[in-house]
């Protein structure tokens, strides 16, 4: 699963910036320590502009505030299988987040009450969001 994300589209303030995807970058640096609890709404504003440059400064990338296919392909180096659990999680530089799912078409997923919610540009139904 690591190297896996590297080829996705870009996402940012113009592209895709309210959607599931925009939800799960902003559950990446929740974890990672760069935006504060209660901040993933799924809208890649300012503020997950922001923490995305300083992500991708302290990961060694030019922190242009998109998150392109280096920015992910970075990111995805923090996914492993937990295979006491049987699911993929982030290993986080502050917290660890999971479960993760991948189907049979390589798409990510999550569960939440019950409900299977994909990681996608296009749809913007991620929980966390208000």
């Amino acid at each position: 699963m690591t190297n896996d994300w590297g080829d996705e589209g870009l996402l940012s303030t113009t592209s895709y910036n309210h959607s599931n995807l925009a939800g799960w970058w902003q559950q990446i640096l929740y974890s990672d320590g760069y935006l504060e609890a209660g901040s993933q709404d799924c809208w890649f504003g300012p503020k997950t502009e922001a923490a995305t440059k300083a992500w991708q400064r302290d990961h060694g990338l030019v922190a242009d505030g998109i998150v392109g296919p280096n920015t992910w392909g970075k990111a995805d180096d923090k996914l492993y299988w937990n295979s006491s659990r049987g699911y993929i999680q982030y290993r986080g530089d502050k917290y660890t987040r999971g479960p993760i799912y991948r189907d049979s078409q390589g798409r990510y997923y999550a569960y939440y009450e019950g409900a299977a919610y994909y990681v996608s540009y296009t749809v913007a139904n991620v929980p966390t969001c208000s």
